[in-house]
């Protein structure tokens, strides 16, 4: 079950997914690599927070965000754990934020964190995801900067901030699934803009050219490409049966997509290059 999927400078591509060994590496070609951080990486019990009281919902590795940073470190999000962690190319872990099975709501602990990303100044963005409905900054050494968001679907209000992606001046795109849209700030916390009627928003990412994709899903399951103003430039796979659902999506230094599918369980590629997506 693939959750996420992103590229180092060498073009070699890594998946985070709930089965064993579950962050691994592909070269281009997408022949197995290896598999990283084995020892870290640990089963946890993850619970349903939306029901009352939360469920237990099953032991497994709970890994669902991933990025790659400029200088090649991966990191990770761990629900079960309520952890970020950052790792180099080796597997070995250089840093660790959040409590280890510990939830909370303050500058030391996350509540099933979704999404991490690393800006150019260095500064380190998290989605407190499913539990806080926040976005947490820290400084490059892993220092709390400041959080911003609550829960509701007000303009700056957040519900479920399942991805996260950065642009060239830093500014914030947060795809928020339960309120079905994409919010963008500033890399300060200031609201900028929101982008609505994106059905079960999950995943973002902004492109070397500006552009912004995203992956939405329930019955939709489709990317959605825009401009940085938010003019709709067109979509991929709503009504072809593309996807199953595209949970995490990344675009290789060629224009090539690719897809993290839960539900088809594999890491697929597209074989649409940027120019030579549909328009809607």
């Amino acid at each position: 079950m693939a959750s996420n999927i992103a590229e180092d400078s060498n073009g070699r591509l890594y998946v985070v997914h709930r089965g064993r060994h579950p962050l691994v590496r592909f070269d281009p070609s997408g022949r197995f690599l290896d598999s990283l951080a084995d020892e870290h990486l640990t089963q946890s019990v993850n619970l349903d927070i939306s029901k009352n009281p939360p469920t237990p919902i099953g032991t497994e590795f709970w890994l669902h965000g991933l990025h790659v940073d400029p200088s090649d470190s991966i990191w990770i999000t761990d629900l079960g754990r309520h952890l970020v962690m950052k790792f180099d190319t080796h597997g070995r872990l250089l840093m660790t934020l959040g409590t280890d099975g510990e939830p909370g709501d303050d500058e030391s602990h996350f509540n099933q964190p979704t999404a991490v990303v690393v800006g150019p100044s260095g500064s380190i963005y998290v989605a407190d995801g499913y539990g806080n409905s926040r976005i947490v900054k820290f400084s490059e050494d892993g220092e709390f900067l400041l959080s911003w968001g609550r829960r509701g679907a007000a303009a700056g209000e957040l519900n479920t901030p399942h991805g996260l992606a950065l642009d060239a001046d830093e500014n914030v795109y947060v795809a928020e699934r339960l309120n079905h849209r994409v919010q963008i700030f500033d890399s300060a916390g200031r609201h900028l803009a929101l982008w609505p009627n994106l059905t079960r928003a999950d995943s973002v990412l902004v492109d070397r050219h500006g552009v912004v994709f995203v992956g939405t899903g329930h019955a939709e399951n489709a990317i959605h490409r825009f401009d940085r103003d938010g003019h709709a430039l067109g979509m991929l796979g709503s009504g072809t049966n593309a996807f199953g659902y595209p949970h995490g999506i990344h675009i290789d230094r060629e224009g090539n997509l690719y897809v993290a599918d839960p539900v088809a369980g594999q890491a697929s590629a597209s074989p649409a290059k940027f120019g030579a997506l549909p328009d809607a």
